[in-house]
């Protein structure tokens, strides 16, 4: 029986391979979005990709005209969802954080679920984001915001574990973030808890990324992390032009904006690290993969229930046995 979750995470801003804007695929889906994005994004998006910017003030003006980014529940509903759903398939735990060292692989331009962990007690919390932009959050526009109401909705969710100047205080003092890929990761401790939010599918070094992953954590980590197998760009049609062409010609036409990795293939790559990681597919259109034309290369080298995993989560079983639902 396939397993569904209704919510399904954005992707990261933390690719460690950049996007190919040259490449056609990819400017023409930028193109399309100028008309459905307000004019002011637009301008901070252009302004992003000037050699001379401001970094900071173009990164504030993205996310203060940016409708998703000021959504202040949106990455704490993504995460709920993720650990109900490890709760009620797989036997999960809810994750306490209280005292604990946090990782978080891919936390975006506001932190991602890093301020979560700090409002909830974590000593340390330690992200990688490549393209991350120091002092953003202390930014009084930032603060108005997004970091206010985001205090809100963790408050409504937790209770009110800390007011609103402590939680400023706190981030100040427990969260870094870094601009750098995972295998150039710094946290200065062994993480309890190590999170990502469909980040992994951006990275193109995965397997030697994860293999350094175990290097900053403890070996009773707990890990989960939700990885989104689409093409980030029609979710109608989430394994269009992956599926019709080799990967090759796909970065080639698309850029190199996530590395084409199944849902196997991750599995296969944190067991090789030593992880010791379970996956448990969330969705599973089989009827979209098979509407795509396959290239031989995916028909050799797939089976069609692999192919047809969106998002899977992979996370650290209860249990000391770990499995794939794919054989």
């Amino acid at each position: 029986m396939l397993r569904r979750l209704v919510a399904i995470s954005p992707p990261c801003r933390g690719n460690v391979n950049r996007m190919n804007l040259s490449a056609l695929g990819n400017l023409s889906h930028r193109l399309k979005l100028v008309g459905t994005l307000p004019p002011k994004l637009v301008a901070a998006k252009i302004a992003k990709r000037l050699p001379w910017s401001n970094k900071r003030a173009v990164r504030i003006a993205e996310i203060v005209h940016s409708p998703k980014d000021r959504e202040a529940d949106r990455l704490l509903g993504f995460f709920r969802t993720q650990e109900s759903f490890l709760v009620e398939n797989e036997g999960w735990a809810p994750i306490d954080f209280t005292g604990r060292n946090v990782l978080e692989i891919g936390p975006g331009p506001l932190g991602g679920l890093s301020l979560m962990a700090v409002f909830r007690g974590a000593e340390r919390v330690y992200g990688v984001e490549p393209d991350w932009v120091d002092d953003v959050l202390t930014d009084p526009a930032i603060e108005d915001a997004y970091l206010r109401p985001h205090h809100n909705v963790l408050s409504a969710a937790f209770g009110n574990l800390m007011d609103y100047a402590t939680f400023r205080t706190r981030l100040g003092e427990r969260l870094k973030i870094d601009a750098v890929g995972l295998s150039d990761a710094t946290p200065g401790f062994a993480a309890d808890i190590v999170l990502s939010n469909s980040c992994l599918e951006h990275i193109g070094d995965l397997p030697d990324a994860l293999s350094a992953l175990v290097d900053f954590t403890a070996d009773d980590a707990r890990h989960m992390h939700l990885v989104n197998f689409g093409n980030h760009r029609d979710r109608e049609a989430p394994f269009a032009t992956i599926y019709e062409m080799p990967p090759d010609q796909y970065r080639l036409k698309y850029g190199a904006h996530i590395n084409l990795l199944r849902a196997s293939d991750v599995f296969a790559a944190s067991a090789s690290a030593g992880l010791g990681l379970s996956m448990a597919i969330v969705d599973q259109p089989v009827e979209k993969a098979e509407a795509v034309d396959l290239h031989p290369y995916w028909r050799d080298n797939y089976e069609m229930d692999d192919l047809a995993v969106r998002t899977a989560l992979y996370f650290t079983p209860m249990s000391n046995e770990t499995e794939s639902p794919i054989p």
